[in-house]
Order: C-alpha cells, then sequence, then structure tokens
C-alpha cells in the first residue's frame, strides 16, 4: 500500500510538472461527460467557447455555465479555464478592445463569469488579430485583464490560443504579451488545407516534402521561439485529435475539390477496411490511402503523437495542447490521451532520442481476428527483436530477432492459438523501444 501511494505521488508531481492542455467543447457534453476527461493526464481543462459582445457582455453555449464541471476538475486539483472567442465567434474582440470602457466593462463580466461558475482564468481565442490597430488593442486588452484580474484573485490565469505563422502572428505583440500571458496554446495544425498547392499532413512535426514551405510543427516552434522570442517554457504545442480527408491518390499530390474534416475516432477502423495504413518518415505521421487510390487521409497516431511528445520534451517546450477532448475516445478507449500519459509523462514509455536512425512500429488491424499486421519502417541498418506479452509481463512469444535492413517490414502475427484478450507487441533494438497495444477479439 505504502509502495503505491508512492507511486501516485510520483505521477501526480510528473503530471504538475509538464502541462497538458485540453480543450473540452460545450458540444461533447452529452457524449463524453465531464469524468471522462483523464485527469491523471490532462492539467489544465479549457471549456470552449463563450465569446465577447459588441456591448461588453458575454454569450455562450446553452446549459454550457452552471453544469458543475468545475468540481470535478477541482476534485482531482486540476486548473479549469474559460476559452472565449474560437473561430466564427471572435468578431467582437475588434469592437471592445478598441474601447476603453468596452475593454473595462467586459473585463468585469468576464471576472463575474468566471468567479461565479469556479473557473480558474479566461484563455484568449481572437482568430485572428489582422492590423497594427488590432495589435495595439490586444495589448490594452491583456494587460488591462492581467491588472483587473490580480486585484480580485492573483491566482486568476490568462492563456492565450496563438498562429503559428508569421502571416496572421505579425499582429500579435508576443514582446509585450508575454509580461502578461501565463502560457500560450499553438495551434500547431491547419498545415494543409484547401489553400495549399497539395494533399498534406494537417500537423507534419518535420516538412514533407522536406523544405515544404507550407512549414510544419517544428517551424512554428522555431518562429514563436527564435523569431518572437516567446520563451520556449510558455508555450504548449497544440496536438489535433482529427484528420483531414483529401480527394487525391497519394501523399504530397495535386488534390481536387474540397478537403473535409474527419474526428480521429473514426479512423482506426478504416484501416484494413477500403483503406491501408501508410507512414510518412518525413513528417513522422500517418496517412491512408483507399483502395482505389482516389483518396487520402492525413491524421494523427499514438506513433505521431508519442513523435510530438518526445519533441517538446527534448527541446523542453512548456506543454502540449489538445483540440480537442473527447475525440480520441474509440473502443480502445482515449487512444492519443494514452500515448502522451506513456510518451510525455513517461509512466510507461521512456524518452527516446529523436533522430535520423529511428525506427516506427505499427500494427493494425486493431482489435484483429486472428493475425495481426505488423509494419516497421527501418531508417538504419540494425538488430530488432519483436516480442509479444500479456498484460502481466508474461513474454508470449519472439517474432522476429535478427539483423534488419532499412526500408519497410511487414510481418504478420497469427494468434490462432492464443484466447482473447488485451497484448503487447514490443519492438527493440539499440536506438530504443516501441510498444503497441493490441485486441485479440474470438
Amino acid at each position: 500500500m505504502k509502495k503505491n501511494l508512492i507511486l501516485l505521488l510520483f505521477i501526480s508531481s510528473i503530471t504538475f510538472s509538464q502541462r497538458v492542455v485540453g480543450y473540452y467543447p460545450h458540444w461533447v457534453f452529452n457524449n463524453f461527460a465531464p469524468e471522462d476527461i483523464d485527469l491523471n493526464v490532462v492539467t489544465h481543462v479549457i471549456h470552449a467557447f463563450a465569446w465577447p459582445n459588441n456591448n461588453g457582455s458575454i454569450s455562450s453555449y446553452d446549459g454550457m455555465f452552471g453544469s458543475g464541471i468545475s468540481d470535478i476538475i477541482h476534485e482531482q486539483d486540476r486548473k479549469f479555464l474559460l476559452s472565449l472567442g474560437g473561430w466564427g465567434n471572435d468578431g467582437a474582440f475588434e469592437v471592445i478592445s478598441a474601447d476603453a470602457e468596452l475593454r473595462e466593462l467586459f473585463i468585469n463580466n468576464l471576472i463575474s463569469v468566471l468567479l461565479i461558475n469556479g473557473y480558474d482564468g479566461a484563455d484568449l481565442d481572437w482568430e485572428f488579430p489582422d492590423s497594427e490597430s488590432d495589435r495595439t488593442n490586444l495589448n490594452l486588452l491583456v494587460s488591462e485583464m492581467d491588472s483587473m484580474f490580480h486585484a480580485v484573485n492573483p491566482e486568476l490565469l490568462i492563456t492565450m490560443a496563438i498562429p503559428v505563422s508569421h502571416w496572421w502572428g505579425q499582429w500579435n505583440d508576443f514582446e509585450f504579451l508575454t509580461n502578461h500571458v501565463d502560457f500560450y496554446n499553438a495551434m500547431t495544425y491547419g498545415t494543409h488545407g484547401d489553400w495549399s498547392s497539395h494533399a498534406g499532413h494537417l500537423s507534419p512535426l518535420y516538412a514533407s516534402p522536406v523544405g515544404d514551405p507550407d512549414g510544419s510543427c517544428h517551424t512554428n516552434m522555431d518562429y514563436l521561439i527564435n523569431s518572437r522570442s516567446i520563451p520556449a517554457s510558455k508555450i504548449n504545442l497544440g496536438l489535433p485529435f482529427w484528420g483531414l480527408m483529401w480527394d487525391a491518390p497519394d501523399i504530397n499530390e495535386p488534390f481536387t475539390g474540397s478537403s473535409a474534416d474527419i474526428i480521429y475516432y473514426n479512423i482506426p477502423e478504416l484501416i484494413g477496411n477500403g483503406w491501408n495504413y501508410n507512414w510518412d518518415s518525413d513528417a513522422l505521421c500517418p496517412y491512408l490511402i483507399n483502395d482505389n487510390n482516389s483518396q487520402i487521409i492525413t491524421y494523427e497516431n499514438q506513433e505521431s503523437i508519442q513523435y510530438k511528445c518526445e519533441y517538446v520534451m527534448e527541446r523542453e517546450i512548456g506543454g502540449v495542447m489538445i483540440w480537442a477532448l473527447s475525440y480520441d475516445n474509440t473502443s480502445e478507449g482515449q487512444e492519443l490521451v494514452q500515448s502522451i500519459e506513456e510518451t510525455y509523462l513517461k509512466i510507461i514509455s521512456p524518452i527516446h532520442n529523436i533522430s535520423p536512425s529511428k525506427f516506427t512500429l505499427n500494427t493494425f488491424p486493431n482489435p484483429f481476428n486472428p493475425v495481426c499486421n505488423i509494419d516497421l519502417n527501418i531508417e538504419i541498418d540494425q538488430n530488432i527483436r519483436i516480442t509479444v506479452s500479456d498484460l502481466t509481463g508474461l513474454q508470449k512469444d519472439i517474432i522476429n530477432q535478427e539483423f534488419v535492413k532499412s526500408g519497410h517490414h511487414n510481418l504478420q502475427l497469427d494468434m490462432s492459438n492464443y484466447p482473447s484478450g488485451v497484448y503487447f507487441i514490443k519492438a527493440e533494438s539499440n536506438y530504443g523501444s516501441k510498444t503497441k497495444k493490441v485486441t485479440l477479439l474470438k
């Protein structure tokens, strides 16, 4: 019992030293209750969205306030913030920030909403300031918020969702804002969209193809930290829990029509059911191609989330941000949140060094019966050992233990003689290890 208590205290200290910020949209409330949020992982829950009106008042979705969420969050000693704005709800920011009386009225109304409903602060999601006057007025709004918040409760937080390239970022005076903002939620997604020349990844860690002018999470961080001088410790790297479907024959090829959003929980079941899994070793992201090579889906999975978390740790970035909680909730649980827990919080998996000599491990379908496909992408010749174990850690089998050349390798694990249950497939080499949880359903 004493050992368990020590472990729990250790886990708690880890989660608080590394931010995991999750946006909780009100429209998922009926299908994903506040009790479903994994507060062993998520340290800050941001309730989305309320929004300002031109007269300084505040509106929100019906039933959003007074829903008792704050009690659930605070019972786990986590922070609960209110997000204001969001795409399509942020038009009044330009009006209220430009007028001193409206700024004061809005901030007073905001403080009342925060205190009455048990919020620990406010997250500003103005998408986006687009002029010199907006830049100046945003400074005034945030600095006055800071002053008025401090007078009421110095513990109230101010956070911001921010753009990650100069196109919109030029209208944010980060040097000034950083004096008043506790942390920034960097929207490191939307790298490719209908404006792009090709069907690309929503959030590539590194540019794909190499040198792609549309950028990547890495170029985004370089812009915010090196070009705009935001302390890395104040940035949370955004993780999209959704993907894009394109009418295109392959990744980085021209597309027709418009891209369409697809939530993560709808994606895993497609693999092997008309869609084929692929891995982009430049972007460190997965993508699917349908059987007739007419559509692709670019998205995040547990492997790509792992790479992003490792990137955050290696560069001592302040945290990660999720848009949005519940979007990864499959029959296997919250798969992407689990990847954050296993990699970023290091409760299960150790940190690896991201280098060109990495290998990747992917499995599909999941659940499976009785054959599980194992996909290895080896980027440098190395010795690989692949094992299978059950929930107790008992090793069941060794699939492969040999010197493997670089390139893609496909193996099949036939578990006809195994009982239904959860198993762990682990690949190990001198460069680290990868583990995948799979479920055999007979």
